[in-house]
């Protein structure tokens, strides 16, 4: 299932990460999963949040300047398991001639396994070949859920 991710271009400066993790928190909205990539003189911060278009929506309003192209907004998230490690992920999706343009771990935690975010040129195809595979591939109702759980065992 493809989820959407919130990205945001920042000045590559002390203090421009906690501006934004700042202005998310002010509006109650929960991160699962953050990537940060320096290029330079300025940073692309890339989030799976539990409400990426209200997410997308504040920080507009606030004008931080959001990177929209479906290679920074459209990503796949597969929970790490016995089965379905990154090398046979990696190698799955290699062997079908389909390129990772990046990926990054997450907070996502579900029956003591990870998740993965990953940013495949054909997301289509990469979920296709997975669940194939027997690669849990999760929604972000899944994710919610995760977290809803996890936040019960600490209350």
């Amino acid at each position: 299932m493809i989820i959407k991710q919130v990205s945001v271009f920042l000045d590559n400066r002390p203090g421009s990460l906690s501006e934004v993790i700042e202005h998310i928190d002010k509006f109650q909205i929960k991160i699962f999963a953050l990537s940060i990539a320096d290029a330079g003189e300025f940073g692309l911060i890339r989030m799976i949040t539990e409400d990426p278009e209200r997410a997308e929506k504040h920080l507009e309003d606030a004008d931080f300047i959001l990177a929209k192209s479906k290679k920074n907004t459209e990503v796949i998230v597969i929970l790490i398991t016995e089965n379905g490690k990154v090398s046979k992920i990696a190698k799955i999706l290699g062997d079908d001639n389909l390129n990772i343009d990046y990926a990054y771990s997450s907070a996502v935690l579900i029956d003591g396994k990870l998740a993965v975010v990953l940013r495949v040129d054909d997301l289509n195809k990469a979920e296709k070949i997975l669940r194939e595979n027997n690669m849990p591939i999760l929604s972000l109702d899944e994710i919610k859920k995760s977290f809803e759980k996890s936040s019960c065992q600490t209350c």
